[in-house]
């Protein structure tokens, strides 16, 4: 054999051992499948090892192992081999505690995944990592009633429903975290892996950069409250892609609460939330089937397009509190399907919700500019929102291909005919009693509606009203439409403009009946 050959078999056994030395198992660490074991301590130590080592693949292999808080690591790849189940512990106290001022004030407990200040991480394979969130709330018991948020509604004491679950959200005393926390970090990839049952948010990636999520799938109980999808707060160049979200609060979210602790390596120097993509996803909420907004930090640059919004409170929400200013939101080709929940959860039914309020005494809104929205498809048990708290707060909206349906469903006489703009200040606009147009804007400057076609499917509630219905707004332009109020009534228009200037209607396509418009 020539030295040449020798070389290359060398060299193949060198990348062999290599290799193999770069992949650490749970297993050798002391691991142990099985329901009364905790791994917690050998699953860190198979983690620490592998990055201290320089990185490589940590192997979650098939079986199933409970475990408390891991930490993640800078270099390694957590892979779960197919069959493999990470199980969380059911002790509250195998759950590490947030540390003081990194999340909400007060006591908060780390969920299965925890990282911060690292690079170059990954999860991936096709095993499953169970939260077991539902065993830590207090079954068939709702959340109290709200005495002070229920008095401004439309139907008062019988707003609420305070014997039965309905659609929830359950009741909890203590609970873990995240499934999955990660902040400041660069590099992150999560692929493949099935998240189920979480206690709380699912994924949360805060103040981080260059972030891939795709072919994952979430499956919580949709009776737990804030078991949101995938949360990414104040980070930049991420993409999100191929994944289905059902979750027990917002399913898609871009944030801009400020992330982790001040002193950091790594991560989203800007502490913005920018240059984000979501694509191709189907999910289910409680509350929105995406959300844009709340935080402190200026949102911009996001992408939503191809998404399937199934059986949810709201279809799309753009949020507006805290200063935080948001801008250049594009969303194209989405289905939205929207129903009227019980009160546990914020949100009536909008199939799109634009509102920029103070959600405290002192607070103060930021601007929300520059939003498209493009080939939306949409049924709903309401009408779209966009409620701007002073004038100028909310700037250009662009509506270019919309179709809307609004029905009845079965909570429509008990929650319905009110606009919720929680979390909001004071109490009294919070949640209140409002008749319902199937498009209502107020305080907008710079709302452009183009292919629009508005209608109602066999009404019967008195709160149902006009079909476009705009107020106290500057530079309105509405071409292409095909809009109608929900009865034909001398008080009511298919088009009510009031309070406002610079306005001009285009191209009525209503081909049953002449558009009916009150001009200002």
């Amino acid at each position: 054999m020539d030295k040449g050959k020798n070389g290359i078999i060398l060299l193949i056994l060198l990348i062999s051992a290599f290799s193999k030395a770069q992949n650490f198992n749970i297993v050798d660490f002391g691991a142990k499948s099985g329901t009364k074991v905790i791994n917690t301590v050998a699953i860190n130590k198979a983690i620490s090892n592998c990055s201290n080592s320089g990185g490589g693949r940590v192997v979650i292999p098939a079986g199933e192992f409970l475990t408390g808080t891991i930490y993640l690591k800078s270099n390694v790849n957590l892979h779960l081999e197919r069959g493999a189940k990470l199980i969380g512990s059911l002790n509250i106290n195998d759950y590490d505690l947030m540390p003081e001022g990194y999340y909400y004030s007060g006591k908060n407990y780390m969920g299965i995944f925890f990282g911060n200040d690292i690079k170059n991480i990954s999860i991936t394979g096709n095993g499953i990592i169970d939260g077991r969130g539902t065993s830590f709330m207090i079954q068939n018991t709702r959340f109290a009633p709200s005495v002070e948020e229920r008095q401004f509604t439309r139907q008062k004491e019988d707003y609420r429903d305070n014997k039965s679950p309905e659609d929830g959200p359950l009741k909890f005393h203590e609970r873990p975290g995240h499934i999955l926390t990660v902040s400041n970090a660069e590099n992150v990839s999560i692929k493949g892996i099935e998240f189920i049952d979480s206690p709380k948010w699912t994924i949360r990636v805060g103040g981080s950069e260059h972030v891939k999520i795709s072919d994952i799938t979430i499956k919580n109980n949709l009776l737990i409250p804030n078991s949101d999808g995938i949360h990414i707060t104040s980070s930049s160049h991420v993409n999100v892609s191929n994944s289905t979200v059902i979750a027990g609060d917002d399913a898609l979210i871009v944030t801009g609460f400020i992330s982790g602790n001040e002193k950091y390596s790594f991560g989203n120097n800007s502490k913005e939330a920018k240059n984000i993509i979501f694509d191709n996803c189907v999910v289910s909420s409680k509350s929105a089937g995406i959300r844009v907004g709340y935080g402190e930090k200026p949102i911009k640059n996001v992408i939503f397009s191809n998404i399937i919004i199934n059986d949810s409170n709201r279809g799309i929400g753009v949020f507006s509190r805290d200063n935080s200013n948001i801008s250049d939101i594009y969303f194209s080709n989405i289905i939205i399907d929207t129903r009227l929940h019980s009160d546990g959860w914020w949100g009536r039914s909008e199939p799109i919700h634009i509102s920029a309020i103070p959600s405290s005494k002192k607070g103060n809104p930021g601007n929300i500019k520059n939003i498209v929205f493009k080939n939306i498809n949409a049924k709903s048990e309401s009408g779209i929102l966009i409620f701007g708290y002073e004038e100028g707060k909310i700037e250009n909206i662009n509506i270019d291909g919309l179709i809307l349906k609004i029905l009845e469903g079965k909570y429509t006489s008990k929650y319905g005919g009110n606009f919720d703009l929680r979390p909001a200040y004071s109490t009294s606009k919070s949640i209140f009693k409002n008749d319902i147009p199937a498009l209502y804007a107020k305080g907008v400057n710079g709302l452009r509606i183009n292919d629009i076609i508005l209608g109602w499917e066999n009404p019967k509630s008195n709160f149902f009203t006009n079909g476009i219905e705009i107020e106290n707004f500057e530079n309105i332009l509405i071409t292409n439409y095909n809009v109608s109020a929900a009865f034909e009534k001398k008080s009511l228009y298919d088009i009510k403009l009031s309070k406002g200037e610079n306005y001009k209607l285009v191209n009525d396509l209503s081909l049953s009946h002449k558009t009916k418009i009150l001009y200002p």
